[in-house]
């Protein structure tokens, strides 16, 4: 192979490598993430696929929340990132156990898509440690002076 050939496969595959961005420049909820693809069954309140992947939950009351996955469908292909948000009401002796392990939220508190940040609107958080499936990042808040916990994670 001549390098004048290299040359041009080279220069072939970094126009194409350009255009295939793997962050996407916005997300679906204003901020500037990955795009999160919202899957076909919407905002959902079922609490057993919550309660599986996060067992430090217990049995909450109620949960309204969404998944789907990451990214933009123009995208070469790959391994899928998952997402889930969702706020999750709990029972007070497991909010009182997530709460002793509580540290300032920070600057910003959880970015969630729409349908679900709206039902935490103006809130103020306090972070808490959480975990889920093994591969996963998990941010979790429990909105402050309630039983209230918001859950980000994102995983394969």
């Amino acid at each position: 192979m001549s390098l004048r050939h290299l040359a041009g496969l080279l220069a072939l595959a970094l126009a194409l490598l350009s255009g295939c961005s793997l962050v996407p420049s916005g997300s679906d909820d204003g901020g500037d993430g990955p795009v999160k693809n919202v899957d076909e069954r919407g905002l959902r309140t079922d609490l057993d696929p919550l309660t599986k992947r996060f067992p430090a939950i217990g049995q909450p009351t109620s949960a309204t929340w969404e998944s789907g996955t990451l990214g933009d469908s123009r995208a070469a292909p790959g391994p899928s990132t998952y997402w889930i948000d969702a706020v999750v009401a709990l029972e007070p002796q497991v909010a009182t156990t997530l709460r002793s392990t509580s540290s300032d939220a920070g600057p910003a508190g959880p970015d969630l898509v729409q349908a679900v940040a709206e039902e935490v609107d103006g809130e103020s958080y306090r972070k808490v440690a959480l975990t889920g499936p093994q591969m996963w990042q998990v941010d979790a808040w429990l909105v402050d002076d309630s039983d209230v916990l918001v859950i980000s994670a994102r995983g394969q």
